[in-house]
């Protein structure tokens, strides 16, 4: 969803992604590069995968020393994918040019050595807000709640564990 937004800026869009097809990527218009060109090349890495044990960290000081100095971070994903001490280590030293964050590792985040920076942007985890978001937020709650209602399990349970054993979710 991003990169039709990018290419319409005149942007070259690159992803790394091991289980997305370069069928799919090439539908999509993007070019499907290794991680290490990624971090190489890219003058905007956008984040957009989800916080596994492979991905905690995943941007750490080593890859903030591969990244252009020119090159600025954006997460929407989950904040324990950047190790945070380390990106601020990387804007010190002028490794990379900056970052925006709508997620942090810690949340509600306190005391980040990334507030108070002109070179950083931090939002409250609020920027997938608008009118259209909002609509599909409420809607696929009001979804859920009728397939529950209607006999149906939930998609996204909480706690899936509690669907063996028959308690609530």
């Amino acid at each position: 969803m991003v990169a039709p937004k990018a290419q319409a800026f005149g942007i070259r869009v690159v992803t790394h992604d091991p289980y997305v097809s370069k069928d799919v990527a090439q539908r999509a218009g993007v070019e499907q590069v290794e991680f290490d060109e990624l971090v190489r090349i890219s003058d905007y890495i956008s984040i957009h995968t989800p916080l596994l044990p492979a991905t905690r960290h995943l941007f750490n000081a080593d890859v903030f020393r591969r990244m252009k100095p020119s090159a600025y971070l954006i997460n929407t994903a989950r904040g324990p994918i950047i190790d945070e001490a380390a990106l601020a280590a990387a804007l010190d030293q002028g490794e990379i040019a900056g970052a925006a964050l709508d997620v942090m590792e810690q949340e509600p985040p306190s005391g980040s050595p990334l507030f108070g920076r002109d070179n950083v942007i931090v939002t409250p985890h609020t920027s997938f807000y608008s009118e259209e978001s909002l609509v599909d937020l409420q809607t696929k709650a009001a979804q859920e709640v009728a397939r529950v209602l209607s006999g149906q399990a939930p998609r996204n349970p909480v706690n899936p564990e509690a669907l063996k054993t028959g308690q609530a979710v």
